[in-house]
């Protein structure tokens, strides 16, 4: 390894830490199939939760017959606590049970190689492992439910672990999503002197509106939205199909409006008071300038002052966070930041996050909003462009003819904390990982090969583009890769010439994935063309797309809900026919 280029810590993102439920005396707990209970995200399948959806099923099927919206609320109320019971937290802000995280005390060049393929997945950093060496880098994992301010303190022992074991003086911090909030809390409380570098890639710098929504219960109500989109929206993401979806829309419309805002405002609760209300590390996603209106009312109250003084804690170092960073950068730590920007949220991915009422209010990546992940560029939100005559606030010194506004008119890149060191992809959704120009511009970064945003502006240009290759990268160049293996070995009877444009093929989808600038109609094509060498050797079956029957039966469901939404809108089908009987 370069001996300017020190180990890099990886703080990962909200679905990036596996936590596991223990018994008090430390032995991990495991299900009915035998499986450890816990995951990398919120895990709600207990057997509680199953028995309460029942019974909440049961109550709606009920109130759909005899129109009574009686206990719909705790039906539903009772759901959502047994789900989230096993990550439930207590008003002082600790977890009731004993959740303990997976943590790999040691580089990825020593971890199994089923654990190694995982945090590859999660985090895709094999380029920069090419380049450093798998002793070079670290994955720190924290508690979901935790406090942020342990968890540094955590990452602080971690570091002078990592120091140790690879014989340096400092490390540097690649803080993904939710590890932004890891980092804020670092820096508050052990300064900048053992970093050398910190990457941050659409990290949480400065919470998200969505979690502040979901905390002040501020929700899109539009009929449109809740008895049309949202249910067919997330099933399409999650199927393909949206059939489903609307047809639950237009049963729904069978129930009362009342027990049906029940129902919802009882699941809601149960999160709130379950995991959210009560833990830390939520309330560290909640932008700054939204906490203290929500902190006085949700834990203004007596049996809240310990866990206040906790959130409490975490506000102060996030608003010094800008200095912080400052200050860092000034001390010779290079700091920089990555973002996806130009979407609402719950665009393109995670659409259920659509469902908050700052859904179009933000320029964000779908799901952080571009001024925390860059903590201060300004952007215009649902394809709006900045106001006619506006003016970048920061001008450079050194390259004064130079404009920190998006060649699109939405961004200021000037308001960032580090203008210089802001680096913006245009479309681009929260999973910057499938898209091998984010990938490659954090190398450069982490490597050294440019310093700011004007060190090679055609290279590595401020506002990049969204690009999706994560197809290419992970299955398909390597399909076709085989196939040429196979062919040199016998195994497979190919002309030269078909050879020869397999490995054609090939070389152009590594060209896409090496290239720093992102195009997506040239990653689409060598996709494309890969697809095709690969179907005339017959080893890429042909999609049978969906059937007549199928098409017909989305158009049809889709035709009701829309018509149930424009008679109906959020009302109930009973209460209206019922009102024309009199």
């Amino acid at each position: 390894m370069d001996k300017n280029v020190n180990p890099v810590i990886i703080l990962p993102g909200i679905n990036h830490s596996p936590t596991f439920l223990h018994d008090e005396n430390g032995k991990m707990m495991f299900d009915r199939n035998g499986d450890p209970i816990g995951g990398s995200m919120l895990f709600t399948n207990t057997p509680a939760a199953k028995e309460k959806l029942s019974a909440l099923v049961k109550k709606l099927a009920t109130v759909a017959f005899i129109q009574n919206a009686d206990f719909v609320y705790e039906r539903a109320y009772d759901v959502g606590c047994a789900a989230f019971s096993y990550q439930k937290c207590n008003m002082s802000g600790d977890p009731v049970n004993n959740l303990i995280t997976k943590r790999w005390n040691f580089p990825l060049s020593e971890i199994l190689q089923e654990d190694k393929d995982w945090v590859y997945l999660m985090v895709p950093m094999q380029k920069v492992a090419d380049e450093i060496g798998e002793e070079n880098l670290y994955f720190f994992t924290f508690n979901l439910v935790g406090d942020p301010m342990n968890s540094a303190e955590e990452l602080d022992k971690y570091i002078d672990m990592v120091k140790e074991q690879r014989g340096c003086e400092k490390v540097s911090l690649l803080p993904v999503s939710l590890g932004g909030t890891i980092l804020t809390a670092y820096l508050d409380s052990f300064g900048h002197d053992k970093i050398d570098k910190i990457i941050n890639v659409v990290a949480c710098l400065d919470g998200t509106p969505i979690v502040a929504d979901i905390y002040a219960q501020n929700f899109n109500v539009d009929a449109q939205y809740l008895h049309h989109d949202f249910l067919a929206e997330l099933l399409k993401e999650e199927t393909g199909k949206g059939t489903l979806g609307y047809i639950l829309n237009s049963l729904l419309h069978f129930l009362p409006e009342e027990a049906f805002n029940l129902a919802l405002k009882g699941l809601v609760n149960s999160v709130l008071d379950t995991v959210m209300v009560n833990c830390p590390q939520f309330w560290a996603m909640v932008p700054s300038y939204r906490y203290d209106e929500l902190a006085v009312k949700l834990l203004g109250d007596a049996a809240h002052k310990t866990l206040r003084e906790r959130t409490d804690r975490f506000q102060q170092a996030r608003l010094n966070l800008r200095e912080n960073l400052l200050s860092a950068a000034r001390d010779g730590v290079k700091v920089n930041s990555i973002s996806g920007s130009n979407l609402n949220f719950g665009e393109k991915m995670y659409s259920f996050l659509g469902a908050v009422a700052s859904a179009k209010k933000y320029n964000s990546d779908g799901v952080i909003n571009l001024g925390s992940a860059t903590l201060g560029a300004t952007g215009a939100a649902d394809g709006k462009k900045l106001p006619e005559g506006y003016r970048q606030v920061f001008c450079s010194e050194k390259y004064p003819e130079y404009s920190y506004i998006s060649p699109d008119g939405r961004i200021d890149a000037s308001t960032a904390v580090l203008p210089d060191n802001t680096w913006i992809f245009i479309d681009q959704y929260h999973e910057v990982g499938r898209n091998d120009a984010v990938l490659n511009l954090a190398k450069a970064l982490i490597l050294g090969e440019i310093e700011d945003v004007h060190s090679d502006p055609v290279k590595y240009p401020q506002f990049n583009n969204f690009c999706f290759t994560y197809e290419l990268r992970r299955r398909k160049i390597p399909a076709a890769q085989k196939v040429i293996e196979q062919i040199e070995r016998g195994e497979i009877s190919c002309s030269d010439s078909r050879k020869a444009e397999i490995q054609s093929a090939i070389d152009e989808g590594v060209a896409v994935l090496n290239s720093t600038v992102g195009d997506d109609s040239r990653a689409q094509a060598a996709s494309a063309a890969i697809d095709a060498v690969m179907k005339s050797l017959g080893k890429y079956s042909e999609s049978k797309g969906d059937t007549r029957r199928e098409i017909f039966l989305e158009q049809f469901s889709e035709m009701v809900s829309k018509t149930a939404l424009k008679h109906l809108g959020g009302g109930n089908l009973i209460d209206r026919l019922r009102k024309r009987s009199k």
